[in-house]
């Protein structure tokens, strides 16, 4: 072979090297997301309160089961932001030191009444603003936005085939393992009409943040609210397997209503600020996604 051929074919070799580098850099469509998994790593913390809601007052209304950031929880209801930021997760990624927050879920008859059923498994989904698979815009939101969102819907499980209801379904003969089991889902809005977050220590009441959100309609934000964010859906597995006719989250009776249609998630965004928007732009926008770094 001359010195030009071998030249060429050292050219080509390269050249397919690069390309399946790239292929095994950016995942396929269906993983554009960033995934983060809290509340695994002992017992999930639940207590009686919700400093967005109910901030610098006495407790919640009704119980929270707490993931993330629980740096907080001794301050109770009159926790600031300066309490969480760079604070202790049980997040598997050490970067999301945010907190979030659903009420729990409880068993409303037979001899188990009053108890708390166990959250399994929580994971926070972060993805373009649309919360569509592929890669696209989102921006991380800004440093103390609180948020509290009503969205929601439930399933017997990523894996169970069983359509998304507004109210707890049966979900008699599943398994009950990952995937097979009562899961919630709560989505947040991801449409911003810029205004900055502005707590201060005092306040009563924080959840102004959430009216300077939107749901995007189709797949655009509606008017007054031009900036296109990270959408953020959460998920909560819980260990039942239930006729559903026995349970309620612990919001629905102070709602007026059952079957778990006062289902809401909390978010405070307290992660470590640099870190989440470089998480953003990897795992969300797509610039070097890996799955090691943004399904850890």
């Amino acid at each position: 072979m001359t010195r030009r051929n071998t030249h060429t074919a050292l050219m080509l070799v390269m050249l397919v090297a690069a390309m399946v580098a790239a292929a095994l850099t950016f995942a396929s469509p269906a993983n554009a997301l960033g995934k983060v998994r809290c509340g695994d790593t002992g017992p999930v913390t639940v207590a009686q309160l919700d400093p967005i809601v109910n901030h610098d007052q006495a407790q919640s209304m009704h119980q929270h089961q707490i993931f993330g950031n629980t740096s907080w929880v001794s301050k109770g209801d009159y926790a600031n932001y300066t309490d969480l930021n760079g604070g202790a997760t049980d997040c598997r990624l050490t970067a999301d030191t945010a907190a979030y927050w659903t009420p729990t879920l409880v068993y409303t008859s037979g001899p188990k009444a009053g108890q708390v059923i166990p959250a399994q498994q929580f994971t926070a989904y972060y993805r373009p603003f649309t919360n569509v698979g592929k890669f696209g815009p989102g921006q991380a939101f800004p440093a103390d936005t609180r948020l509290v969102a009503s969205r929601h819907d439930w399933t017997c499980g990523d894996k169970s085939g069983t359509s998304p209801t507004q109210a707890i379904p049966s979900c008699v003969g599943q398994s009950g393992k990952p995937g097979h089991t009562l899961t919630a889902h709560v989505t947040f809005p991801s449409c911003w009409d810029g205004v900055l977050p502005n707590h201060k220590p005092g306040d009563v009441g924080d959840t102004q943040d959430t009216a300077h959100y939107a749901y995007p309609v189709g797949k655009a934000c509606p008017a007054g609210f031009p900036h296109e964010m990270v959408g953020l859906k959460e998920t909560i597995q819980f260990a039942y397997v239930g006729a559903g006719t026995d349970v309620a989250v612990s919001s629905d009776k102070m709602m007026g209503t059952s079957d778990g249609l006062s289902l809401h998630g909390d978010f405070w965004n307290a992660w470590n600020q640099a870190k989440f928007e470089a998480f953003v732009k990897q795992c969300v926008q797509g610039v070097g996604y890996t799955t090691k770094a943004c399904m850890p």
